[in-house]
């Protein structure tokens, strides 16, 4: 399967191989154009995009070059979009016939020239629906390109379902969070926003550095917007190839966000995914760069139902439902391949197993089973069965919590240089990954304090027992704010070790 991104100058591909062994092969190519291919969300001329692609593809191993199917993923501006909350009175068999016409006075456009698809979230017991669309003339437009050079669209998927996808995992069923996925690479940024039900402002942000113009500076500057429309941003989630200079812990600082890199997320989650990808190499895949194709990977091997290709009323039309299952995608075999391949192989044992048995003089031997004859057999006594024994009560499960996911603010109280950052490796050798280092507001704590939010009892007590080891005096306890965007903060004390 071939997956190709196609932005305004850049062109992405990713070739996914299954050899008859089961092994993947997986190739990637990037190409920058001069001039733009979308504008608008269209394409601006199909021979130029036919060309582009075309060249990236001779990156692509020559052995590798048959496969003809396309999963094509775009922009969101080259779709339409709208999410709702999901009516309670309206059933599953009437909710398509519903959304479409809340389409047509939502997004103002003729619904019933459109292929579309919906997806139902759940986040703290509601749900939303999210409701895609792409214009027929405008699925015709980007498949014309793929044509020109015999390639076949099999499947087309919106930029941000494959961003989502990678960080789906990382959200909670009884939390609500607001998520900004910012790309950063070649000096550009940008980025979509997020909650924890899908996307939740289609218009994609984007900006350019310069050299007086720092990442913090124009990051900050995007989040108090954002701020200023009502939307506090939790997260930041940080990709591209030039995020991999960026240090988590004085970023997170600098804007006033917490900072997730995605290439920590991606393996934490999704390393089966990976393994099948790596194949028999020990390359470390370019996941900063291709972020969206391997997102489209997983999202088009888990989300079997989605489709915006096919026509309405079709299956790609029905809800999918948010699922974490891993589902290892098919890759199809030619049955000739096949036949050959089995063909070749038992001939192979049959050579082999005559030439053993024409060397060794071995000859095949039948045992016949024994046949018990009635009153020649010695009588068995019938046993007698023991007296049950009841099995011990088995204790109630304690429901665990994964310390990697788990976000650390540790503030030092004390003044001592590096004091943050030496309980920081400590609570790395616990299991912890997710920090943030500061400053307390005074220098003057006596004792270490924890401060954890309402119900986050368990949280609070994991670390209490974590820290017992290296804490002089009992460990106070403090009210942490729910917009905090750490899950718990530790202020190191004067009793800390």
């Amino acid at each position: 399967m071939l997956y190709i991104y196609l932005d305004t100058t850049q062109i992405k591909v990713m070739h996914v191989k299954k050899s008859l062994l089961g092994a993947y092969d997986t190739s990637f190519v990037n190409k920058s154009l001069q001039i733009k291919m979308i504008e608008n969300g269209l394409p601006t001329n199909p021979d130029v995009i036919a060309s582009g692609i075309k060249e990236a593809l001779s990156g692509i191993p020559q052995q590798s070059r048959t496969e003809k199917d396309v999963t094509l993923i775009l922009p969101q501006e080259a779709f339409l979009f709208f999410r709702a909350d999901m009516p309670i009175d309206v059933t599953e068999a009437v909710l398509d016939t519903y959304l479409r016409e809340k389409a047509r006075s939502r997004l103002n456009s003729d619904i019933d020239n459109s292929y579309h698809y919906y997806i139902i979230r759940e986040s703290e017991g509601k749900k939303k629906v999210l409701f895609f669309a792409i214009k027929k003339e405008v699925l015709e437009a980007y498949k014309k390109p793929l044509e020109l050079i015999d390639l076949n669209l099999k499947q087309i998927v919106p930029e941000p379902l494959t961003y989502y996808k990678l960080f789906e995992k990382t959200l909670r069923s009884n939390k609500k969070e607001n998520i900004w996925y910012v790309s950063f690479d070649h000096d550009s940024l940008s980025g979509y926003v997020f909650d924890s039900y899908g996307l939740l402002e289609e218009k994609r942000w984007t900006a350019t550095l310069s050299t007086t113009k720092k990442i913090e500076t124009t990051v900050q500057k995007q989040v108090a917007i954002l701020e200023a429309q009502n939307i506090k941003i939790n997260r930041l989630i940080l990709s591209g190839s030039q995020s991999d200079e960026i240090r988590q812990d004085t970023f997170t600082k600098d804007v006033g966000v917490w900072t997730n890199p995605i290439k920590r997320i991606i393996p934490h989650f999704y390393a089966d995914y990976l393994r099948i990808l790596k194949g028999q190499t020990d390359k470390e895949l370019p996941v900063l760069t291709y972020d969206m194709l391997i997102g489209a990977f997983i999202f088009t091997s888990e989300d079997k139902n989605f489709c915006m290709v096919k026509s309405e009323g079709s299956a790609s039309n029905k809800p999918n439902l948010k699922s974490s299952s891993s589902i290892i995608p098919k890759i199809s075999i030619s049955k000739k391949t096949v036949f050959l391949f089995l063909a070749s192989f038992i001939l192979t044992i049959i050579v082999i197993a005559a030439a053993y048995f024409l060397r060794s003089g071995s000859s095949f031997s039948v045992k016949m089973p024994a046949i018990p004859i009635p009153g020649l057999t010695n009588p068995t006594s019938t046993p007698i069965p023991p007296s049950p024994t009841l099995a011990p009560p088995t204790a109630t499960p304690t429901p665990s919590i994964n310390r990697s996911d788990v976000r650390v603010k540790i503030l030092n109280g004390i003044g001592i240089v590096g004091k943050a950052g030496e309980v920081k490796v400590y609570l790395q050798s616990k299991g912890y990954e997710d920090f943030q280092t500061d400053n307390a507001d005074n220098y003057d704590y006596e004792t270490t304090i924890i401060q954890s939010k309402k119900g986050d009892d368990m949280i609070k007590n994991l670390l209490e027992l974590d820290i017992q080891s290296q804490v002089e005096n009992k460990v106070k306890f403090e009210l942490l704010p729910d917009d905090e965007a750490a899950d718990i903060v530790l202020i190191v004390g004067a009793d800390f070790k």
